[in-house]
């Protein structure tokens, strides 16, 4: 897969906004908006664990740092779990 340059922040505030619209109108149909608003929100949990995780590491595995990476672990467990335990999304079929 070909790397894909980083959007730059007016530009993935433009899409994620775009994707919050077409779920408020059940426009979806294709289910693009929900997957990119479920990214979205995986990718900003996951950049918490990495940024503890580099911390922890850097600093000499400190207490806190530990906790603060177990913390940011179990957000993004409970994200997943959330998320799989949701009702699936209706992709304007009903």
């Amino acid at each position: 897969m070909a790397v894909i340059p980083k959007p730059d922040a007016k530009l993935m505030n433009n899409a994620l906004h775009y994707a919050e619209t077409l779920r408020d109108i059940d426009d979806d149909h294709h289910g693009l908006a929900h997957v990119l608003l479920y990214l979205a929100e995986y990718s900003r949990q996951l950049k918490l664990v990495a940024d503890a995780a580099e911390q922890y590491i850097r600093f000499g595995q400190d207490a806190q740092l530990h906790t603060n990476l177990t913390i940011a672990l179990e957000k993004l467990s409970t994200y997943e779990l959330e998320a799989e335990t949701m009702e699936p999304p209706r992709f304007g079929l009903d």
